[in-house]
C-alpha cells in the first residue's frame, strides 16, 4: 500500500446532477482521484488498472465560494450566436488537500498501480506522460503531490 498527500489549490468536483448551478462534492470522487494517479504514472488507459483500492481522507475543510462563469453549450451551428454562451454559477473550494491510499486490490495487470506509483517517485525520469497534472478539469491544477509513511 501507498499514501499519497496531495494539495490542490483551486477545484470543481461537479455533482452529477448539478446543472446550472453546478454544485461541488467536498471531496474528490474516487473516480477523479483514480484518473490523478493515471496521469501520474502516464497511463491514458483508464480501464487498464480496474480493481485498484482507494481511501480517500480530507486534511482541510476547504473553503467554499461560488464564482459565475460563461459555460458554452452549442445550441446552433454558427458558433458566434450568442444563445451558445450564457452564464452559469459555479462552485469552488480552495485549499484542498488529502491524502489517498492506494492498494492494488484484484489488478492483475503486472506492474501494478501501486508498483507503477512507487516507480513515479523513486524514478521520475522513467515516467512518459503530458501535460499538467489535474485533479478533475484540466484548471485543476495539483499544487504537490508527495508520498506518506
Amino acid at each position: 500500500m501507498i499514501a499519497l498527500q496531495v494539495e490542490v489549490p483551486i477545484a470543481c468536483f461537479r455533482q452529477s446532477r448539478a446543472r446550472e448551478y453546478a454544485e461541488t462534492y467536498l471531496v474528490p470522487p474516487p473516480s477523479t482521484v483514480y484518473g490523478m494517479l493515471l496521469s501520474i504514472v502516464g497511463e491514458m488507459n483508464r480501464y487498464k488498472h480496474c480493481g485498484t483500492k482507494l481511501a480517500i481522507a480530507l486534511l482541510t475543510q476547504p473553503a467554499k465560494s461560488t464564482i459565475i462563469r460563461t459555460f458554452r453549450r452549442f445550441k446552433k451551428k454558427e458558433i458566434s450566436d450568442p444563445t451558445n454562451a450564457r452564464p452559469d454559477y459555479q462552485e469552488l473550494l480552495t485549499d484542498t488537500q488529502f491524502i489517498v491510499w492506494v492498494d492494488s486490490g484484484i489488478d492483475a495487470e503486472s506492474p501494478t498501480l501501486l508498483e507503477r506509483l512507487q516507480i513515479a517517485f523513486t524514478h521520475p525520469e522513467t515516467i512518459n506522460r503530458f501535460g499538467g497534472l489535474c485533479l478533475g478539469e484540466s484548471h485543476d491544477l495539483v499544487n504537490s503531490i508527495n508520498r506518506r509513511c
